[in-house]
C-alpha cells in the first residue's frame, strides 16, 4: 500500500525491541516478543480482552478499554487504573503481555508483573477515613468528576419517608456518560459519601475491585417482585423487614422525585453485594440491593442501595 492510500486508523503508538503498541483498521494490538495480539473492550462488560492468533481469549476484569489508552498515550497522556497505577507505554505493554493467557484474571492479579502493588493516597474526608482502594475507571480524569448532588427537591419527599429501608446518592459528572465505567465511577462516588457519613461508628469497608455489574431493563427494574432473600428494588421499598406502612403511590411518589422525566431514557446497572460490608446484615436473612440508575435526560445518576435484618 502507498503511503497515500494508508488507512488513517492505523497508527503505531509505542515501538522498541521488544513491544510494538497500535491499531490497524480501527482494531487495537499488541506485538509482544513477536507474538500478536489483539486488544478489544466492551462498554458493559468493564474488561480488557485479550486474543491470541490462535483465538486464545484472556479477559482482564476492571481493566482498560485499548481504545481509550491508545488515544491518551498517543496524547502523552498516563493511563489510571482502577487500583490508582498510573500506565505509561511500556507499563501497559508488560501488563497485557504477562496477562496474556491466563484466563480470566483481575486487574490487580495482572499488575502484579511489576511486584509491590502502587496503592492510590487516601482521599480527603470531612469525618473518618475509610479504606478505599477504588478511585477512577481506567482512561477516565479523577474522582473531582462526579460529585454528590446535596441541594435537590428529591430530598423534600425523601424527608416524608423517615423509615425508608433504602439509601439514595444522586451523582453528577462532569465527564460524558461512557456507559459501564460511568456507572462504575458513580458506585464509588455515593460510597464515599454514604459511607462516610453513616452514623455507625465505624465507616463501611468496601472494595469496588470486586464489584461487577449487568444491565437491567428499566421496566423490570421497577416492577419485579421479590422474596425474602431476593431483593428487588420494589421489594425493598414496600417489604423493610420492619412493616413501615408506605404504599404504592409512596413508592411511586418517590420514584417521580428521582426520575422527574420517567423512567424511558432511563439506564439500569444491578450489581453484586459481597464488595462491602454494608450489605453484610441484609445477606443474613432479609436481602440485599445494589444499582445504579442512569437518566439521560438529567445526565445524573441514582444509586440505590439497601441491606436491613430483623
Amino acid at each position: 500500500m502507498k503511503p497515500s492510500e494508508q488507512d488513517p486508523s492505523d497508527f503505531v503508538v509505542y515501538r522498541d525491541e521488544r513491544f510494538t503498541l497500535g491499531q490497524v483498521a480501527g482494531q487495537p494490538y499488541l506485538i509482544a516478543d513477536g507474538v500478536r495480539l489483539t486488544l478489544s473492550c466492551h462498554p458493559y462488560e468493564p474488561c480488557l480482552y485479550i486474543t491470541d492468533a490462535n483465538g486464545c481469549l484472556t479477559a482482564v476484569r476492571n481493566a482498560f478499554d485499548p481504545a481509550v489508552v491508545l488515544a491518551q498515550l498517543g496524547r502523552g497522556e498516563p493511563v489510571r487504573s482502577i487500583t490508582g497505577r498510573e500506565y505509561d507505554a511500556v507499563s501497559f505493554c508488560l501488563m497485557v503481555a504477562f496477562a496474556a493467557g491466563r484466563g480470566t484474571i483481575g486487574i490487580d492479579d495482572a499488575e502484579r508483573v511489576f511486584g509491590c502493588q502502587k496503592e492510590p493516597a487516601a482521599p480527603q474526608q470531612k469525618d473518618n477515613a475509610h479504606s478505599e482502594r477504588f478511585l477512577v475507571s481506567a482512561g477516565d480524569g479523577d474522582e473531582d468528576d462526579d460529585r454528590v448532588i446535596e441541594s435537590d427537591p428529591l430530598f423534600e419527599v425523601l424527608a416524608a419517608y423517615p423509615d425508608l429501608a433504602v439509601d439514595y446518592a444522586l451523582v453528577q459528572s462532569r465527564s460524558p456518560h461512557d456507559g459501564y465505567r460511568s456507572h462504575l465511577r458513580a458506585l464509588g462516588c455515593a460510597c464515599r459519601w454514604l459511607f462516610a457519613s453513616d452514623d455507625e461508628e465505624e465507616p463501611w469497608r468496601y472494595d469496588l475491585n470486586k464489584a461487577h455489574g449487568s444491565l437491567m431493563e428499566a421496566a423490570s427494574f421497577f416492577t419485579a417482585r421479590g422474596s425474602v432473600g431476593s431483593l428487588t428494588y420494589r421489594t425493598a421499598f414496600l417489604s423493610p423487614p420492619y412493616p413501615q406502612g408506605y404504599t404504592e403511590r409512596d413508592y411511586e411518589r418517590v420514584n417521580a422525585a428521582l426520575f422527574p422525566n420517567g423512567t424511558d431514557a432511563l439506564e439500569v446497572v444491578v450489581w453484586n453485594t459481597d464488595w462491602s460490608d454494608y450489605f453484610d446484615s441484609g445477606h443474613e436473612w432479609w436481602g440485599t440491593l445494589c444499582a445504579t440508575v442512569y437518566d439521560k435526560t438529567v445526565d445524573r445518576t441514582v444509586v440505590i442501595l439497601a441491606s436491613a435484618t430483623d
